[in-house]
């Protein structure tokens, strides 16, 4: 069976990875993953994205300050410069985090609406972490970003009617990963059997996230592929089918997704 997948968030820039992020990517090629969007979390994680994608040519970049970091961000100055490169095909990850509050939420707030307007000024679309904060998040992405430019809720495990109300009031994706293949995500599976394919993208938020099998081991990109199969069960579709429209729902929300580098030294 040959697919064409898309992972639409992962971390592939850290520790997990040192020792084989190419046999990884040579994995999730073979499983039919044909782009990854790699998501940084502060400077440090955003450059070394950058860094991958110019090497990987199957890796696209996203740049931004993740919540738990907010209160480290400085003045964005550096995120900006970023967010020019060309390469860049989202702001992000970014958004509000009320469960561990690891950065004041004042302070979450104030960094999500600043890179929701950097990356409205440039026409780029948002990757938005949102953990017991839907209802902020809602009225951020209400006051600061355009609906003409693209949002994904990342790692969306919630009710069928809060993803509904993203969709509606806010014109978001939903990003759906492995939690999707949890035996006790009832929400969750409701919620993909029921909410608009055309407004759903596959991810792994990899090495988070694994899904069935692999729960509590690192996760890699190549594993989607389980998360497309799991969405399929749950929708009645086929697998080839899930593929198709949600690789669809990922290039028309990273419009720069269906032009990679051809400057990229690996082609994986």
């Amino acid at each position: 069976m040959s697919l064409e997948l898309v992972d639409t968030h992962a971390h592939l820039d850290g520790p997990e990875y040192a020792s084989d992020v190419d046999e990884t990517l040579a994995r999730a090629r073979a499983a039919g993953v044909a782009r990854i969007v790699c998501a940084g979390q502060d400077r440090a994680t955003s450059m070394a994205t950058l860094a991958l994608a110019r090497e990987r040519s199957l890796t696209a970049p996203a740049v931004g300050v993740h919540p738990h970091l907010a209160k480290d961000a400085g003045d964005l100055t550096w995120l900006a410069a970023l967010l020019a490169d060309p390469l860049v095909v989202a702001a992000g990850e970014m958004g509000l985090d009320y469960h561990y509050n690891f950065s004041p939420p004042g302070v979450q707030r104030e960094v999500f609406a600043a890179q929701l307007e950097l990356a409205a000024g440039l026409r780029l679309p948002v990757i938005v972490h949102s953990r017991e904060a839907s209802t902020d998040v809602e009225n951020l992405l209400r006051a600061h970003r355009p609906k003409s430019a693209g949002a994904v809720v990342h790692c969306f495990t919630e009710s069928y009617e809060i993803g509904k109300r993203l969709i509606d009031t806010c014109d978001v994706h939903l990003g759906i990963g492995g939690a999707v293949t949890f035996k006790k995500a009832t929400d969750l599976h409701d919620a993909v059997a029921r909410l608009p394919l055309e407004r759903l993208v596959l991810e792994t938020d990899c090495p988070f996230m694994s899904p069935v099998p692999y729960r509590g081991k690192r996760n890699e990109p190549a594993y989607v592929r389980l998360t497309c199969e799991a969405v399929a069960r749950l929708r009645g579709a086929s697998v080839e089918e899930i593929a198709r429209a949600t690789s669809a729902n990922a290039l028309r929300l990273f419009p720069k997704l269906a032009r990679p580098s051809t400057s990229s030294a690996h082609a994986v």
